[in-house]
Parts: structure tokens; sequence; C-alpha cells
């Protein structure tokens, strides 16, 4: 048994110009472009129709106007504008992280819509930037007041939070007297 040798034929060769893959890849580069321009505002567009998950913040529209007054308010006073804006961030920010696991566990189950949890991680990096902004706003007025200016506001969160708990429990406390009298009331009419 002989060995056979391949068979080559001669397969003419086309020369192709050295711009034809410079042009490919211009081409190619040009969609890829278009297609992150359109993508681009049509995910900015959604944003910005998507309605936010708190409502505006009243201390922030305070601070802002504070700050930006003809006659400059004391410094104290927009120290503590500020810090009542950086309660507010924390708060909100608590309740987020709070409720991100549910969430997320939510949305995983399909329980909740795409909206919704766009919505939520939305507003979880805005109240993010919300607090890097504060660090930095704290810093205009006292350089290295930061670290010191985060622990004040979570201070003020987790008061106000006890506050509310105490006035709750007052209410409460209300509620039960009265409902307690008025079972005193029928409890005497029913033995008379």
């Amino acid at each position: 048994m002989a060995e056979e040798e391949p068979i080559i034929e001669d397969i003419p060769l086309q020369k192709i110009s050295v711009f034809t893959p410079i042009i490919y890849v211009s081409i190619v580069i040009g969609a890829l472009i278009v297609f992150s321009i359109f993508y681009r505002r049509k995910r900015i567009a959604k944003l910005q129709v998507m309605e936010p998950f708190f409502p505006p913040g009243l201390p922030k529209e305070i601070y802002l106007q504070l700050k930006d007054q003809d006659p400059k308010p004391d410094e104290k006073v927009l120290k503590a504008a500020l810090i009542r804006r950086g309660a507010e961030a924390i708060r909100r920010l608590l309740k987020l992280r709070e409720n991100n696991q549910y969430i997320t566990l939510l949305y995983q189950k399909g329980s909740i819509g795409d909206e919704f949890f766009d919505r939520f991680k939305l507003a979880l990096k805005i109240q993010e930037l919300e607090i890097q902004e504060l660090v930095q706003e704290a810093e205009t007025y006292k350089q290295g007041w930061a670290p010191t200016f985060m622990p004040v506001c979570q201070e003020v969160t987790l008061n106000e939070a006890l506050r509310r708990r105490v006035n709750a429990i007052e209410d409460r406390k209300e509620q039960l007297a009265k409902e307690w009298e008025l079972y005193q009331e029928i409890e005497a009419s029913i033995t008379n």
C-alpha cells in the first residue's frame, strides 16, 4: 500500500485591500456607538419619568434655602439645618437597607415587578449619593468635621425614632384608658 499524497489544487487567491478590515471595524464600532447612544437616551428618559420612592425632603429644601439666602444666616443655623438634612437622609437610607433583603427576595420570587425594583435600587443609589454629598458639605464648614458629623446625624435619627415610639406609647395608653372606661361603663350597666 503506497501512501497517497494529498491532492493540492491551486486555488486562486483574491487580494483584498488594506482598507477593507479598517472599513469593517469602523462600521462595527460606529454601529455600537449609535446603539449605545440610543440605549442611554432611552434609559435616561425612563429614569426621568420614574416616580420617586420618597417624597421631596423638607430638611434638604430648608437647608438649600438657608444656604442661598442673600444675608447669610449664622453658621450655627446652617450647621443645624445640615444636621437635620443628614438625619433625614440617614433615616431614609436605614429604611431602604432594612427592606433591601425583603424586596430582593420578593423580586426573585416574582411578587414585585421590574419597575418597582428599579425604583427601589434607584432610591438606594440616590440616598448613598446624598450621604456622600452631606459629607462633602460638612467638610466645607470645618475641615475634619465629617467623622463626627455622621454620628451626630445618626444620634439625631435614633432620638427621633425613640421620640416617635414614646409618643405612640402615650397615644396607645390614652386609647386603652378610654376603652377601659367604656368597658367599665358597659359592665356597670349590665350589672344594674
